[in-house]
């Protein structure tokens, strides 16, 4: 029994039936001892002056005893379902509090630090939880939103000067030598695009980003962008398919719906191998748009920052009835963005 409710609900019972036990060995005991030892007399009935006078023998006493005993364990067997009952009653209305406060940590993520944990009723230890986790909350909501602040900072003042450097290496492309002219404008363009979403990201994860809520539908906007990843995947020597069974339509700000589809196929292109599926369809009354692919062997050749699905997770948190799961199975990756 790993639930502490039915732990100490057992204890309870043990410690009852322990105290009868011992209530039981103690009568027992001092019947048998005034039985053996101490005599009996009373009166005659039809005689009140004549006094009898007699003891038990052995044989008497251990009836008489072992009848006791016998009558008490087998009252001792419901006494013992009903303590191990009311003690997991006893234990469960104890440990209410902590219920109450896992629900209420499993409703906080990363955009909601701000809530706190609030016991209506509980003990004094409880009361002092309570306290340590809002204490918790409050420093990791404080930290949160430096770091979130410091890194939409950083993205943004990088901007500028990033810029800057592009069209310094533009203007003198002719007295810079053509393959480090690319090579530069390659990294450039690189470090350009690792800010922006760098940028993005803080502010997702802030919640400050204004949504422009359309309707989209949801094949046509893929098949648009597949046009230029399949040439990225035939360059790879791989083929990128889309399977949808109808062009739903789904309600999103169609500029981060496209980025979110933008980070998955990049993903799925750059850690996967053969063929990448985008499946569009319904599960019940549910629009799932789906991209799966195989993982390749060494993962490690085509290292990653990590932003990407950092992003998509994000901004599907901002779409109203909106969730992304990802996860891996039996050598295949999938990433899905269900709208219900």
């Amino acid at each position: 029994m790993r639930s502490l409710r039915w732990r100490m609900a057992l204890w309870f019972a043990l410690s009852v039936v322990g105290v009868l036990a011992i209530f039981v060995a103690i009568t027992v005991w001092h019947l048998r001892t005034e039985l053996q030892v101490e005599k009996w007399e009373r009166s005659h009935p039809g005689q009140p002056g004549f006094i009898l006078h007699g003891n038990y023998s052995d044989p008497e006493i251990n009836d008489i005893a072992g009848e006791l005993a016998e009558l008490s364990l087998f009252y001792a067997i419901p006494v013992a379902l009903l303590a191990l009952g009311v003690g997991y009653l006893l234990a469960r209305r104890a440990f209410q509090p902590v219920s109450d406060m896992n629900t209420q940590l499993r409703a906080i993520g990363a955009r909601s630090l701000d809530q706190r944990v609030h016991l209506t009723a509980a003990d004094a230890e409880f009361r002092s939880i309570e306290e340590n986790l809002n204490a918790l909350l409050g420093r990791l909501d404080a930290s949160f939103r430096q770091l979130t602040e410091f890194s939409a900072q950083v993205a943004h003042e990088l901007r500028t000067p990033l810029t800057l450097l592009r069209l310094q290496v533009e203007e003198a492309a002719g007295r810079i030598e053509p393959v480090l002219a690319e090579s530069l404008q390659v990294e450039l363009s690189r470090l350009s695009d690792y800010v922006e979403q760098c940028l993005l990201l803080a502010t997702a994860e802030q919640g400050r980003l204004t949504l422009q809520l359309a309707p989209v539908p949801l094949r046509t906007l893929a098949t648009e962008m597949m046009e230029t990843y399949e040439l990225l995947a035939r360059d790879g020597d791989r083929r990128l398919t889309v399977v949808a069974a109808e062009d739903a339509v789904v309600t999103a700000d169609p500029r981060y719906l496209r980025q979110m589809l933008h980070n998955l196929l990049t993903n799925a292109l750059r850690h996967g191998k053969g063929g990448i599926f985008v499946t569009i369809g319904r599960d019940g009354t549910d629009v799932v748009c789906r991209v799966g692919n195989a993982i390749a062997s060494q993962r490690a050749a085509a290292p990653g920052t990590g932003l990407g699905l950092r992003i998509v997770r994000a901004l599907a948190g901002l779409h109203p009835k909106l969730a992304f799961k990802n996860g891996e199975v039996a050598g295949r990756y999938s990433a899905e963005l269900r709208w219900t």
